[in-house]
């Protein structure tokens, strides 16, 4: 019967291939909402979970919390580095870990850290940060340039790509992460000192353009020339003081609650400064990625009754149209029973390959927009198969598959009366 069904199939391509292609839009659909949704979530919750008070400028919490978890939107402003040793000297932090951000590898994001903000996060191969213009990347960083311990970085100011680059001042990869599904994988860090040393550098040549102008001038008498030096060695002593520069914001990791409550307490109330606790902040988000979710999941189902509503008329037609090849079949002696299982079978082998098509089309679908949604810190793992995602599509095969079942019943009924 198997065989036969088979080469019966042959002759019913046509209808077979409306009946698999509704099945396989409505899986993909369902499969994709899903797949995204919660790759999304746990995103989300991972990232959030390692600080629990993030200290930036004044400004939107949510721009802050997107900025520093997941390295997009803009940095708010700065703040002087000396915030994190007033955080480390207060006792009541494990961690104050600083962030910066505002230069670009090829549009990946610069994050000027170090490297305790990598804590937890493996190495595929390499070593973590040290000194200043070493680099760790990304997993997506690394696989997309080939980039390898060794490899040399020249950055460019600005998120964008387009930005004047730092040709004077190449990092040097020191190490590339493990792959993390999260916004980790598309970014690459240094210390931050290699933001201070890079922005150094331009004011340096602005200062020395300038000085080319004021030493012409000196030329004039040396009283100018003796004011000259002292002004060279005033802005000689700024430059040393000025070896800790400015930061975008403190990931913090308090002692406990106590310390917590002080500290939100302290820099909450501060006008300089914006505190907040990602997690509250990324529930809010997560409250808004909840309601598309639903959303989602609601027009899946719609597609899902519809789907059942087309295969239902396909499977009815197909049979009333087969009317005198079953009279035939009949006719030689085959049950009725026996032809019921012939269409049971052979909507079921659609219904399965329509099953593989509906997998491996929306793991493309997720391969073809994870460069895109990327540059929303968005990262989403192409191969990665939730159990759920197999009883989503167990549930639509036994749906596409029923109305011919309750069809090839009744018909199995009258045969039997008759």
């Amino acid at each position: 019967m198997f065989k036969f069904a088979l080469k019966h199939m042959a002759t019913r391509r046509a209808k077979l291939i409306m009946t698999a292609l509704s099945v396989v839009i409505t899986a993909s659909v369902a499969l994709l909402a899903y797949n995204i949704s919660t790759q999304v979530s746990e995103g989300i919750v991972n990232t959030a979970a390692k600080f629990d008070i993030i200290i930036g400028p004044s400004g939107s919490a949510t721009q802050l919390a997107m900025n520093t978890m997941f390295f997009t939107d803009k940095p708010l402003g700065t703040i002087p580095y000396s915030l994190v040793r007033e955080l480390e000297d207060s006792g009541l932090v494990n961690d104050a870990i600083p962030f910066s951000m505002g230069d670009s590898y090829n549009a990946a994001p610069i994050v000027g850290t170090d490297a305790r903000m990598l804590e937890g996060k493996a190495l595929k191969s390499g070593e973590m940060l040290s000194q200043a213009l070493d680099a760790v990347v990304g997993y997506e960083v690394a696989r997309q340039y080939g980039l390898k311990p060794g490899d040399t970085l020249i950055t460019s100011h600005g998120l964008s790509a387009h930005g004047a680059e730092h040709a004077e001042n190449p990092l040097t990869v020191t190490g590339v992460l493990k792959r993390t599904d999260t916004a980790y994988d598309g970014a690459v860090f240094t210390p931050v000192s290699t933001i201070w040393a890079l922005h150094d550098h331009e004011d340096e040549d602005g200062d020395h353009e300038d000085g080319d102008e004021a030493h012409e001038e000196a030329h004039e008498g040396e009283e100018h020339d003796a004011a000259g030096e002292d002004e060279d060695h005033d802005a000689h002593e700024d430059h040393d003081h000025a070896g800790e520069g400015e930061i975008c914001a403190v990931l913090v990791r308090s002692t406990g609650f106590n310390a917590y409550t002080q500290l939100m307490s302290v820099y909450g109330d501060n006008s300089n400064y914006l505190a907040i606790n990602p997690n509250t902040v990324l529930r809010e988000v997560m409250d808004n990625v909840d309601l598309s979710r639903k959303i989602v999941y609601i027009l899946c189902a719609v597609i899902l009754v519809m789907n059942l509503f087309v295969v239902s008329v396909i499977a009815l037609l197909s049979l009333y149209d087969s009317r005198k090849e079953i009279a035939l079949m009949r006719l030689i002696g085959i049950s009725m029973g026996r032809i019921n299982q012939l269409y049971l079978i052979q909507n079921a082998l659609a219904g399965l390959a329509a099953m593989a098509l509906a997998l491996a089309l929306s793991h493309l679908c997720l391969l073809a927009i994870r460069g895109f949604v990327a540059g929303m810190g968005i990262v989403l793992n192409a191969a990665r198969i939730y159990p759920l995602e197999w009883a989503i599509l167990l549930a639509v095969f036994l749906l596409s598959i029923l109305p011919t079942f309750i069809a090839t019943r009744r018909m199995a009924r009258r045969d039997g009366i008759e």
